[in-house]
């Protein structure tokens, strides 16, 4: 199934993978351990038995020897098995041991490298005190078993990887295709809203030309056309993005912000507010269409979210966009999620949070810097540095 997926999909499919595979790792981590300490216990005890057998049966050839007053023929042939005999005071009659030093007063202890069982006899046998028996076999077996363990958890975590992936690209596939659903209406929406809305401004600016037309209700309509033309232009950018044609230019920056705040005037005076601007000539070259995208929504952004009767200041210098309003503000854990798209600052306050998602994606584009600074209740001041022209 061929899914296409975008940056925040992808995100979220690797979280979800990396929280699935490491819970399963540890799952499989807790079962491989409890599997190794108890093959441990089972390796230790079989060592055990085979070198008691084996201490026994040396103790056994000593004591016939004995009894039938021969010669003790030291015979230690086993390959995974060394024999030493020892007298009272320690010293070696008869061994193969590989190692040199060995603790007679222990029963049985083990080093990084072999284990060791002592028997220490009732009675010198031909002066022998002690059998020390010497095996690495237990140590062989162990290694073994890490390393097959090792190969088990490995080989889970490779299968747990790709059942996991191709769940949740399966689990996924629904959900796209609604999202796809969803997008194509959004699309066809905006091309559909597209004619009534430049109809409307056209009847509006027509009845502005007329001299018995009534001010105030062609003052609401044009409020009205306005507000709908801002969500026309960005549902239309979400839309069309990946298919509008970029034109980069050299344009004075000044110039389009304040074709921006007197396209925005007449909504300002709705709560008393007013747009103070500082304006120093800026040029830049880039898309200008796009550039007022960000522009319209910052100042849309700041009206929507001032107190009303307060100011909204705009500055323009050194390639520096500053807007301030005197409203509501951003907590400062929320100041990075409301560039997401569709994150909403306030419920009660309309909108569909995509401004701000638009304002990132075309900074982003231009390499232009964004900063807050913010409190709540006192407002908020968005910063945009734009690159300086070569």
């Amino acid at each position: 199934m061929d899914i296409t997926l975008n940056s925040q999909e992808k995100k979220a499919l690797i979280s979800f993978l990396g929280i699935y595979i490491f819970s399963a790792m540890i799952l499989v981590s807790i079962i491989g351990f409890l599997y190794y300490n108890k093959q441990i216990v089972s390796i230790n005890d079989t060592c055990s038995i085979q070198m008691s057998n084996k201490a026994m049966l040396i103790e056994k050839e000593l004591m016939e020897a004995q009894m039938e007053k021969r010669e003790y023929k030291f015979n230690a042939n086993s390959k995974t098995l060394s024999v030493g005999l020892f007298d009272k005071d320690g010293n070696v009659i008869h061994s193969n041991l590989v190692s040199k030093k060995v603790f007679l007063s222990k029963k049985a202890y083990k080093n990084n490298t072999h284990e060791y069982h002592i028997d220490k006899l009732n009675k010198p046998i031909f002066d022998v005190s002690y059998i020390v028996i010497e095996g690495s076999e237990g140590e062989k077996q162990k290694a073994q078993l890490l390393i097959l363990i090792g190969m088990v958890v490995l080989s889970s975590a490779v299968f747990i990887a790709f059942t996991g992936y191709f769940l949740s690209r399966l689990l996924v596939a629904p959900i796209k295709v609604r999202v796809e659903k969803l997008n194509r209406f959004i699309k066809d929406s905006a091309h559909d809203i597209n004619t009534p809305v430049s109809a409307l401004m056209m009847s509006v600016s027509s009845l502005k030309a007329k001299r018995d037309a009534d001010k105030r209700v062609v003052n609401h309509i044009s409020i009205s056309a306005k507000l709908i033309s801002q969500i026309y232009n960005s549902l239309s950018f979400i839309a069309f993005n990946d298919k509008d044609e970029i034109i980069d230019e050299d344009f004075d920056l000044s110039d389009l912000v304040r074709e921006s705040v007197k396209f925005f005037d007449e909504i300002a005076g709705i709560k008393g507010n007013t747009i103070v601007c500082v304006l120093e000539p800026t040029m830049i070259n880039m898309d200008r269409s796009r550039i007022q995208k960000v522009i319209n929504n910052l100042i849309s952004n700041a009206l929507k979210y001032s107190y009303a009767k307060t100011e909204v200041k705009i500055t323009l210098k050194n390639h520096l966009f500053s807007i301030e309003d005197k409203g509501i503000g951003i907590a400062k854990n929320d100041q990075k999620a409301i560039f997401n798209r569709f994150e909403r600052k306030s419920k009660e306050i309309g909108g569909f949070g995509i401004g701000l998602d638009i304002v990132k994606s075309v900074c982003r584009a231009y390499g232009i810097q964004i900063n807050i600074d913010s409190k709540l209740n006192e407002g908020a001041t968005f910063c945009l540095k734009f690159p300086t022209k070569e």
